[in-house]
């Protein structure tokens, strides 16, 4: 398997994709690559099917059905995008319906 999912475009322009970082146990790390924010995104750790999204070195299992798990590494690293896809969306949205610049979505 490749270290990268495809990329996809935002409806900023921005192109985000997923770093795919496999552990040795068979697990991975899901890191979010967006070339509007290159001090880092989001990660997502995948282990016996299961998704969590990391923060620091704490795990959050996701609370929505349609991230939590994933049979396979390349479902994983889809599901990942799709997660990291979904919330920077949500964000431009928002981010547009309030007036604000949307580059204050990929500001720390």
């Amino acid at each position: 398997m490749k270290p990268y999912t495809d990329r996809v475009t935002l409806s900023d322009g921005a192109a985000i994709r997923v770093r795919i970082e496999r552990g040795m146990t068979g697990d991975a790390v899901f890191h979010e690559l967006n070339s509007n924010n290159w001090a880092g995104g989001g990660r997502i750790y995948w282990s016996g099917g299961s998704l969590y999204l990391l923060f620091g070195d704490e795990l959050l299992a996701m609370q929505n059905s349609r991230y939590e798990s994933a049979g396979t590494l390349a479902e994983a690293a889809e599901t990942a995008l799709a997660f990291f896809v979904e919330c920077a969306e949500n964000c431009i949205r928002h981010a547009r319906s309030e007036g604000v610049d949307v580059s204050a979505c990929y500001s720390n």
